[in-house]
C-alpha cells in the first residue's frame, strides 16, 4: 500500500518538470495499484472468513511478527479508502508521536 502514499509526489514531481509522458505513466501505475491493494484486502478477508479469524486483528499480529519498526506516515487516506484499506487496518502500527501526524488526503500526499 505504500505505492498508494508515495506516487502521487512522484507524479506531481514529474509534471513539475515537464516531463507529462513519465507522469501519465506513473498515473496509471497508481491506478493500478490501488485495485492491486484492493484486492489484496479483499482476498486476506475471504482467507480470515474461511479461517474464522478477525481480519484486521490477524493482519496487525502478521505485521507485528514479520516487520521491525512501526509504519509511518504520511499515508494517502483517500487512495487506501478506496482499496478498502481503512485506517483501522493501519493506524494501530504508527508508533503514537508518528500517529499524531496522521494521515493525509490525496491532495495533500502530492
Amino acid at each position: 500500500a505504500r505505492g498508494l502514499d508515495v506516487t502521487p509526489k512522484s507524479i506531481a514531481k514529474f509534471n513539475g518538470g515537464g516531463d507529462k509522458k513519465s507522469a501519465a505513466l506513473m498515473n496509471e501505475i497508481y491506478i493500478d495499484e490501488i485495485t492491486h491493494v484492493e484486492a489484496g484486502v479483499r482476498w486476506f478477508k475471504f482467507l480470515c472468513e474461511k479461517l474464522r479469524i478477525d481480519p484486521i486483528q490477524s493482519f496487525h499480529e502478521i505485521v507485528r511478527k514479520n516487520f521491525r519498526g512501526n509504519l509511518k506516515p504520511p499515508f494517502n487516506t483517500k487512495a487506501r479508502e478506496d482499496a478498502g484499506f481503512t485506517e483501522a487496518w493501519y493506524l494501530p502500527l504508527v508508533s503514537k508521536k508518528e500517529g499524531k501526524s496522521r494521515s493525509k488526503t490525496s491532495e495533500e500526499a502530492k
